[in-house]
């Protein structure tokens, strides 16, 4: 029996990306994207902003379904980029990014993805990755994805991009 969920999230690659897993470890589950612009507010909170976000998609859809905010945290910059990791990232691209943060520089992935069960109750959960600043001589920038490019995880000799080409994220 196929259940379907909606995730929502205009991110298409990360959209895919989830989908991708889910056809692959649990294919009885139909991933549905749910690209409905959902407001945000404005904190340095994640779990706040995920949170919110859940509210607000179930209000339309009143259907199960995830809602994520992810951001990279600059350890020499405490809460930096955070909420504002996308924002950052299309204001001053990669030369700007340089300008922050130094090779070797501590940094970590903090994700909250919240799950919204079809009776409206949500269910929150928490992925930390800790791991450093590289500068590749190449840049491998997927779109929705600009950090995996200089991002190595702790206790790996690759970034989060040369990782991911394990998968393809494009793939529908």
């Amino acid at each position: 029996m196929s259940r379907q969920i909606y995730y929502a999230t205009g991110n298409v690659a990360k959209f895919n990306e989830v989908s991708n897993y889910l056809k692959k470890h649990e294919p009885s589950i139909k991933l549905v994207q749910f690209t409905e612009k959902l407001s945000e507010i404005q904190t340095k909170d994640q779990k706040a902003i995920a949170i919110h976000k859940s509210r607000r998609a179930w209000e339309q859809l009143h259907k199960p379904l995830l809602v994520d905010d992810s951001g990279i945290y600059f350890e020499r910059y405490g809460t930096f980029p955070g909420t504002l990791t996308k924002h950052v990232f299309e204001g001053i691209g990669f030369d700007g990014i340089f300008k922050l943060v130094k090779p070797h520089d501590r940094a970590y992935f903090l994700l909250h993805m919240v799950y919204v069960n079809g009776m409206g109750h949500p269910y929150g959960f928490e992925g930390r990755c800790e791991g450093q600043i590289i500068k590749p001589k190449e840049f491998e920038y997927q779109p929705g994805f600009p950090y995996d490019s200089i991002f190595m995880p702790n206790g790996s000799d690759k970034t989060y991009a040369e990782l991911r080409t394990n998968y393809d994220v494009s793939a529908q």
